[in-house]
């Protein structure tokens, strides 16, 4: 053998330290960088030249190379953003990006959760790739489809108002006042009162009284009220009736309410609209009891228009809007990728992964299902990197090159002996 061959055996030696050394670098340069995955180098022996002796065939070494770079894709810390958009996996999974990379259009994966929302609704990430998710309808109910997903954050029009729900308890110790109630003074002729707002369809919001006034052992009849201003026709501090004809509640010896229907139709008129507003109301709950007379449940629908507030993304990853009027909407929700070996992604620039042959092909789902992680909102997760590990490699490295490039100062002194002998 050669002695010229150690000299390239020392040398691939300190080439492959020298890999290791840059992929120890590459780790803490990107110590902060979110969602990074540590890289490790994978040594492999180089044979050459085959040997013949009395134990049979052995073959030389010619030296080590680094066979691969493999990815440690453990979770890495969670830091809190409380960013809006800000999203971090705890478990398995990628984000599915779609756009083009390198020229190439296609769909990417990535551990980053940094996004913001884009001018057309896209969810971005910092090279402009689009967030694929599940889109919600206007009713908010969720797609199957995979698609970009946008976020449809317009206002939310107003909603008149169709129907109220009002349970009240009507004190039974209450005595009858034989004067009949007046709407001029119907605090005066009455014996409570529960008041609801009620919204047209410009979704200005009216304020409508309700009056008890006990007529009997068990009877109640109601009456309903608003200020004249509310109405068409009406008169402004005056105020005007929307008592329906049939305004009387029956309550049976337990104080459980027997009147049937329980419910009835407001026709409400607002001011300048073009027709009427049939409200139904419904006082099915309502009883008579020997407590003080009060309002045990109001549920009226009905809003004013809403603009976009904040958004709220679970661990499933639904994204939900909050909106002025206290109204909420589904958006959308995110989708998530995952392989049966994530090893065997390719990585690219900007943190993101393209699918391979040694990854298997791609399974696209919600988050929190079939072995896909939870969705962490408010969250980014932080590079895997152990700076001690690192430092210790570091080290490492660095003593494998100094004693390979030694291996060489070696060989070239017994050139140097070698070509002494002449002399």
């Amino acid at each position: 053998m050669s002695i010229n061959r150690s000299l390239y055996i020392g040398l691939s030696g300190m080439n492959a330290n020298t890999q290791a050394l840059n992929v120890v670098g590459d780790n803490i340069a990107n110590m902060n960088t979110v969602g990074y995955k540590s890289g490790k180098s994978v040594f492999q022996e180089m044979l050459g030249q085959s040997m013949m002796g009395t134990a049979g065939t052995s073959m030389l070494g010619s030296g080590v190379s680094i066979a691969t770079i493999s990815k440690n894709f453990n979770q890495g810390s969670l830091l809190g953003t409380g960013g809006e958009w800000d999203m971090a996996i705890g478990g398995d999974g990628f984000f599915a990006l779609s756009g083009t990379v390198d020229g190439q259009e296609g769909t990417y994966y990535s551990r980053a959760g940094q996004f913001y929302k884009g001018p057309e609704g896209h969810l971005l990430n910092p090279m402009g790739l689009k967030l694929m998710g599940y889109p919600a309808n206007s009713a908010g109910d969720i797609g199957s489809n995979l698609t970009e997903l946008m976020v449809d954050d317009s206002p939310i029009p107003p909603t008149p108002t169709s129907t109220a729900a009002l349970q009240v308890n009507l004190d039974s110790t209450v005595e009858v006042n034989a004067e009949p109630f007046d709407p001029t003074k119907p605090g005066e002729t009455s014996d409570y009162q529960s008041s609801m707002s009620v919204y047209d369809a410009t979704g200005a919001s009216y304020q409508v009284d309700v009056y008890y006034k006990k007529t009997g052992n068990g009877q109640w009849e109601y009456h309903v009220l608003t200020d004249g201003s509310n109405v068409e026709g009406g008169t402004e501090g005056e105020n005007a009736v929307l008592t329906p004809a049939s305004n009387t509640l029956t309550f049976d010896d337990a104080g459980i309410l027997t009147t049937t229907p329980a419910s009835f139709t407001l026709d409400f008129t607002p001011a300048g609209a073009a027709a009427a507003q049939q409200i139904n109301v419904d006082l099915a709950g309502s009883s008579q009891w020997a407590e003080e007379s009060v309002l045990k449940d109001l549920d009226v629908d009905g809003s004013q228009s809403g603009t976009f507030q904040y958004v709220n993304i679970d661990k499933n990853g639904t994204i939900v809007g909050t909106f002025s009027n206290g109204e909420e909407r589904t958006l959308g929700q995110v989708a998530l990728a995952r392989f049966k070996s994530n090893a065997g992604l390719t990585p690219m620039d900007g943190g993101i992964y393209d699918e391979s042959s040694k990854s298997g092909n791609v399974i696209i789902g919600k988050p929190n299902s079939g072995g896909r992680g939870a969705l962490m909102a408010g969250n980014l997760e932080q590079s895997n990197v152990d700076l001690a590990t690192e430092l210790a490699n570091m080290i490492i490295a660095q003593r494998g090159y100094q004693a390979n490039s030694r291996s060489i100062t070696t060989a070239d002194q017994v050139i140097q002996d070698a070509l002494q002998l002449k002399r």
